[in-house]
Order: C-alpha cells, then structure tokens, then sequence
C-alpha cells in the first residue's frame, strides 16, 4: 500500500514502524526525523484490516496529514476524509461509516464519540499526534478510554519529567515504547546542527523607571496580603505563586465563610493585574503594555479599580503614556529587524512571540525593513485566521511568497515548514515541550540558527533558565526510561487492569439493568457532563438549545447551574429570564450543583434563599441538589430512564428556537410527528430531500428509511392527509 518509489525510508524508521505494527506504541523522536513517516508505515499494514483515525491539535496539521496519507499511500483520495465542525452531524455520521482514513482534531472526534456517531468497532489504528498533549482532561484521553483497537502516538517532546511521561502513557494505554535521543547512534546521521544564541538586551532608564513604579504597587498588594497571613515573604513573588495562592484561597472558601479570605483573594486578583502590566512591559513593548492598562479602565471589578487608585501604578501609567506619544518601542523591536535584516535569497524565518498584538508589531517593523512578513496565529477570537487562511498562508510561505512567518504558539507543533533558516523567540518559554518544539522549525535538513532574546533583569531570565533546565532533564529521564525496567513491566500491568476492568464492567452489568435505548439531548457546551453520561452508555445528541441545558423528554428540560454560576445569574439577573424559559416545558427541572452556595461573591444568604424560595413557589420549579458533575450526570441518568422506561415518553427538542438554519427548520418540521425524533427527522429528509416529499411519500416508502417501520410511517402519512378539526 505504501508508494515505495515516493519514500527514502530511513533504518530508525523500519525498525520503530514493525515495534509498532501490533502494540500501543508511545514513539519520542527528536523533532524533523520522520514521525509521520512511521506512522505512514504503520497505517500501510493495518488498513486492509479496519479503518485508521489521525488525530492533531490543530487544523493545518490535521491537513497535512491526509496530504501525506494522499501523497505516499496508495489509496482512493475520496477515501481519505478531514472531519471538521463545518460538516452537518448527519452528514459526519455518514461518512464515518462510508470513508477508511480519517483526519481530525480531537474536539471533533469526541463530539461524535458522545454522540455515538463513530464505529469504532470497524476501526483498526488510532494515531495520536504531539502525544503529549495527553494529560489532564484533553480529548485524547477520553477518545482512548473509548477506543479498543491499536494506538501509535507520537511526540517529539513528552514531558520534562518521568511521572509526566507515564500520566501520557497511561492516559494512551501504552505498553511499547521506542524513545530515540540525538545521541542514539541510529539517529544521530540525520541530525543537523543547531546554532542557538541568546541575545540580550538592556532597558533604558525610562522603561526601568515605569517598571519600577509598578513593582512598588505590586508590592504594596503583597504586603497586605501578608498582614492577612497568607503570604510568609513579599521578596520574589512570581505570577506562578499568585495563581497558586488564588487557588489555595478558593479551597478554602469553599469550607469556611472568613471574610478575610475574601479580602485576601481580591487583593491577589489586583497583584495579578499588575504582574501580567509589569510582564507586557518588561518582555514586549510599550504599546502592549498601554492597550493592557487602557483596558483597565473599561473593566468593572474591583481588583482593577483597586490598580487604578494605586499612586504608584497610576505613575507608571502616565509615564507608559508618554513613551508611547513619544514612539519608544522595546529594545526587542530592533534586535529583531537587526537579526533578521540580512535574510537573502531563498533564506526564511520564522519569530515566535506570545501574544497577537506583538507579532502585529513585528509585522509592521519587518515590513518597513523591505521584509515580505507574514501573520500566523490561531482561530480564536474576532482577529482570528480562518482554517483557510491558515492553510494558504502556510502554502504561501512555503512558496517563497513571504520570507518570514511571524507566529504565535500555534506554529510550534509539528508543522512542515522544512526550508527555515532561522528561528527567532522574541520571548523564552518556561516550558520544555514549547522550547523544543519552536526550536525543531530548523535544522530539519540542513544547518540551522536558533536565537533568543533575553529582557535583562526580567522574567524572561528566570523563563530561559527554566526551559534550559527542563530540557536536560527530559533528555536525561528519557534515557533512563529507555533502558529501565519499568517500560519491560508495563505490558504485563496493561493487560492485567483490561482484565481487571472487563471482570468489574461483566460484575455491573451482571448486577443491574442495562440501560440500553436511554437518550439525552445536551447543550453543546456541556461537554464535561456529556462526556460523563457517554461514560455510562447513554445516547447523547449534543446540539446548541436555546432553553435548557438537557432533555430528557419532550415535556422534560433541565436547567444545569453550578454553584457559583447560581449565584452569578441572581446578581446579573439571568436566573429569572432563565426560569421563565425553561417554564415552556411541562416539567422544568433545575439542577444546582456543587457545595457551600453561600460562599461564592459578596452576596447576602437572605437573597439566595429568596431566589430559591421564588423557584419553587413563583415558578413552580423543581430544585435537585448535586454534589459534582459525576453526580450530576447520574441524576440526568436516572431523570432519563423514568421519562423513557417507566413512562414510555420519547426525546424531542420542541422549545422556542430563534435563528435556527433552512435544514434545522425543516428538521424540526418533521420532528413534530409524535414518535419522529431528531435523528429520524434527518434521515428523513436526506432521503427524500424536501419537507413537502417526506409528507407526500407513502407508507412503503417511508420504511424504507432506517428506524421507520409501519406504525411510525402510517402515523406520518395520517397527518400529512388528515384534515384540520
């Protein structure tokens, strides 16, 4: 199936792809060595078998993916399919079941596992890309956990540390690992040499004037917080501390109703703002620190208007005001244009900065430079590039249209981006994963120069240092890891807990009744409660709902409010607006979840027990308490199986609807025939293609569609013909 006469397959390449053909393979290979070329081989030997899945973080990578799949495997372009948002569910539901290659984010791909819209059953290989990402509650992990056939992950970069190492392997079910380092023999050929500089630059008098200011103001935070006991030292408190301490302050909260601790976290939250002013100013440039503090002025807590009445802070602003007027910029700004002003010919670039508003001003300096620059940054907001964009931007570059890309963080992974000559961090990154991955855009194929700039005497010191450090020490575990025992024993651990959790799954279904057929309808943005109801082998249909959070009948809505976003919504009175919505069901359910109601914002116990008070008695709504989201899920759960079970009602979404789409309104035409839901509405309609031919058919012809057998078509052929009393 592999195109041979396309691929110089390289020794690394073969050995790794046949270690990988029959077992969960975790694959570390130093970035620019061909990962996807293994997985290439890989996938050559299972397709015959089943289908493949290839999943990326992001959109231009899964592209080039299934460019790869198209240029060096020897199967059906119409067989390779990118899934994306952009396709109707009906349709993605179809094609999982028509196409054999897959490519998409991972979101995607778990919405439609919620859904129940993928066979996995027919699925032979999943391959997980920049593996690393697989911690935490990424969609990596729940797609694994839903998965049964054979996994191939890849990264460059796993983690700085062993415990990091094995959450990814566990999260992935990994029983095989091929780490490969630049110093392994096999590799070592094919890596070219990186020159990394770091390039210091100074602050002048001016800059270090303001940035002193509002450290003083920042300090003045720190030393109230301290005489409320919740800070031992005021001397070298970072960003990281007070996100730390924010998070300490909020457990605390949740058991006890000091007033102090409500104190001590509104002055953390202004110690924040000045710390994120200090660092725009400090790393990026006078201009981004202004829009920063301008910004404060349109925002209404009280953390901001604290910034705001401070004198030193209020100095600091004056001065950043003047620098501006005047047109200072960072010294960053001409280091840049100094080290990339000698690009010639076919030579490229690539500058990495953290934030869009520094990469516009590098896009505005490069240009006067004579440069051909160009922008590369994320989907995400109103300025955002469109997949599109994105795609023809990066073809562009590729193309010698444009000599340097200025990107944000979303060019660090796995883009090909092969011919770059330099690399340029306008800022370091603390983390060892984001230094590798912005490094490996060079030196690829042959010699390349990676720079840093270094703001002296500022964060970005202690964020070099930091990634230095993390990088060694991956480069370190990774090689213990290599040649440990503990790699040896994990395949033998795997199979034990997969037969440890099939005894346990075979005990519980043993033990009580399967819940097969139960269906909940979810808002799409409930996905941590709708990944929980997947979990326990519900349907799930997640659509955007105008009334409620959840169906579980078609007389039944429920109304999910955490608890601080209960209190949230009496303060900024949505909660009313909410229940006189949710009313338009016959039985409207709210569902408050969390403990310790009363201890979230400054609001008095009387107006949260008068809100609840007027539910119940004003409203007529059922309030159900739930301690979290597992909870939670089991009371939609069992909510569900009454309505369905016990009282036979079906699911269908029939609240008030505003700016629906032509093909929601025509599906929900046809869902309002008792017994047509959602999904057989679509079915409908994708087979005879207009509301008017789904009512004009005639019984034989209705059950010929999946889920219509006689009584549902007879029913449908008797409301389209009966008349009106």
């Amino acid at each position: 199936m592999l195109k041979t006469e396309e691929i110089e397959s390289r020794t690394y390449q073969e050995v790794i792809a046949a270690s990988s053909r029959d077992q969960n393979t975790l694959v570390v290979l130093p970035t620019g060595l061909g990962k996807t070329m293994i997985a290439l081989m890989v996938a050559s030997q299972k397709l015959d078998k089943g289908k493949t899945l290839f999943l990326a973080p992001t959109k231009p990578l899964v592209q080039q993916h299934k460019r790869e799949f198209n240029k060096f495997l020897d199967i059906p372009e119409d067989q390779l399919k990118v899934m994306t948002g952009d396709t109707r569910p009906a349709k993605r539901e179809k094609l999982w079941q028509e196409k054999q290659a897959f490519f998409a984010t991972p979101q995607i791909v778990e919405n439609d596992i919620i859904s129940g819209k993928i066979p996995f059953e027919d699925f032979s290989l999943v391959i997980f890309d920049e593996a690393h990402r697989a911690t935490g509650d990424y969609a990596y992990n729940f797609i694994s956990e839903k998965t049964s056939c054979q996994k191939l992950a890849l990264t460059a970069s796993p983690g700085g540390d062993k415990e990091k190492i094995m959450e990814v392997a566990d999260n992935l079910e990994i029983n095989n690992f091929e780490i490969r380092t630049e110093d392994d023999p096999d590799v070592e050929p094919y890596i070219e040499d990186k020159e990394v500089n770091w390039k210091r630059v100074s602050l002048d008098n001016r800059f270090q004037t303001a940035n002193k200011k509002m450290e003083d103001a920042k300090r003045t935070q720190l030393k109230k917080l301290q005489k409320l006991d919740q800070l031992d030292s005021i001397n070298n408190v970072q960003k990281t501390d007070l996100l730390n301490l924010r998070g300490k302050l909020s457990s605390k909260l949740s058991s006890t109703d000091d007033p102090k601790l409500y104190s001590a976290i509104s002055h953390v939250a202004t110690a924040l703002k000045m710390s994120q002013a200090i660092e725009l100013l400090q790393t990026q440039g006078v201009s981004q620190a202004y829009d920063y503090i301008r910004g404060l002025d349109n925002d209404d807590s009280k953390a901001a208007a604290r910034a705001l009445e401070d004198e030193d802070f209020l100095k600091a602003k004056s001065l950043i005001e003047y620098l501006r007027k005047k047109g200072e910029e960072h010294p960053k700004i001409d280091k840049t244009r100094e080290l990339l002003s000698d690009l010639s010919g076919d030579e490229k670039a690539i500058v990495f900065t953290e934030y869009r508003a520094t990469a516009d001003k590098i896009l505005e300096e490069l240009e006067e430079e004579g440069l051909k620059p160009v922008k590369f940054i994320g989907q995400q907001g109103d300025d955002g590039m469109s997949q599109t964009e994105q795609i023809e931007t990066l073809s562009e570059f590729d193309d010698g249209e444009h000599n340097v890309l200025v990107s944000t963080s979303i060019g660090e992974e796995g883009l090909d981006i092969p011919a770059v000559d330099k690399v340029l961090f306008y800022e370091p990154v603390p983390s060892a994963v984001r230094d590798i991955q912005r490094a490996g855009r060079t030196g690829r194929q042959e010699e390349g120069e990676v720079t840093v700039l270094i703001a002296e005497d500022t964060r970005d010191e202690g964020y070099y240092w930091s990634a230095h450090h993390k990088k060694k020490n991956m480069k370190k575990t990774l090689k213990e890891l290599k040649n440990s025992d503990e790699i040896e024993e994990r395949e033998d651990d795997l199979d034990q807990r997969k037969l440890d959790s099939y005894n346990e799954e075979k005990k519980e279904d043993q033990a009580e009744e399967k819940d097969d057929g139960i269906k909940v309808v979810a808002d799409d943005r409930e996905n941590s409660i709708a990944k929980e109801l997947s979990r326990s082998d519900i349907e799930v249909e997640k659509k955007r709902l105008d009334v409620a959070d959840f169906i579980v009948s078609d007389r039944t809505g429920v109304e999910r409010k955490e608890a601080a976003d209960f209190v949230d919504s009496i303060i900024d009175n949505r909660l009313f607006d909410q229940l006189q919505e949710i009313t338009q069901f016959e039985n409207p359910i709210v569902i408050i979840e969390g403990k310790n109601l009363y201890h979230h914002r400054d609001i008095a116990p009387e107006a949260i027990r008068g809100a609840i008070s007027s539910m119940a008695l004003d409203y007529g709504v059922p309030i159900i308490w739930t301690q979290d989201e597992d909870d939670t899920a089991e009371t939609l759960k069992s909510l569900a199986k009454r309505e369905q079970k016990d009282k036979d009602r079906d699911v269908q979404v029939r609240g008030t609807k505003s700016g629906m789409t032509p093909e929601e309104t025509m599906e929900f035409i046809v869902s309002g025939i008792p017994d047509v839901n959602t999904k057989i509405a679509e079915r409908l309609l994708e087979e005879f293609g207009t509301v008017r031919k789904v009512f004009t058919a005639s019984s034989g012809e209705l059950q010929e569609v999946d889920g219509i057998g006689q009584k549902t078509a007879d029913k449908i052929t008797d409301y389209a013909t009966r008349n009106y009393e």
